[in-house]
C-alpha cells in the first residue's frame, strides 16, 4: 500500500507523505472547520473522545473564543428580532415568525430571554 502512494504522490509531483499523515491532517482539517469532535473520533476509529481531544487538543485551543463570538452573534441577533417583534406587535401587525403567546416555533426552546 505504501508503495503505490508514494508512486501517486511522485507523479503527482507531491512531497513524500505518509498515509498516517494524511489521516491526521483529515482529523486536524474537520476539527478546525467546526466538525464536533464526537464526530471526529467516529471517523478516526477512536475507542474514546478522551483519545481525540488528547490527540487534537492543539487544534481546539481558539474554540472558546469562536464559541463566545457565535453566542454573542445569536444573542445580537434575538435582540434585534425581539425589538423588530414588539415595533409589529405595537402596529398590530403579526408575522409567521412572531410567536404565538407563550409557544415558539422550536418547541425545544421556552426561555423568556429569547421568546417574551
Amino acid at each position: 500500500m505504501r508503495q503505490i502512494f508514494r508512486r501517486i504522490l511522485l507523479r503527482a509531483g507531491l512531497p513524500h507523505l505518509r498515509l498516517h499523515d494524511l489521516r491526521h491532517s483529515h482529523a486536524t482539517l474537520m476539527l478546525m472547520s467546526g466538525v464536533h469532535p464526537k464526530v471526529v473520533q467516529e471517523r478516526q476509529g477512536h475507542s474514546g473522545i478522551a483519545i481525540t481531544l488528547d490527540t487534537y487538543s492543539h487544534v481546539l485551543l481558539g474554540l472558546p473564543e469562536a464559541a463566545v463570538r457565535r453566542l454573542d452573534g445569536f444573542l445580537a441577533f434575538k435582540l434585534d428580532q425581539m425589538q423588530n417583534v414588539g415595533k409589529m406587535s405595537a402596529t398590530g401587525a403579526a408575522t409567521d415568525s412572531e410567536p404565538d403567546g407563550n409557544r415558539t416555533h422550536d418547541t425545544r426552546i421556552k426561555s423568556p430571554l429569547l421568546y417574551p
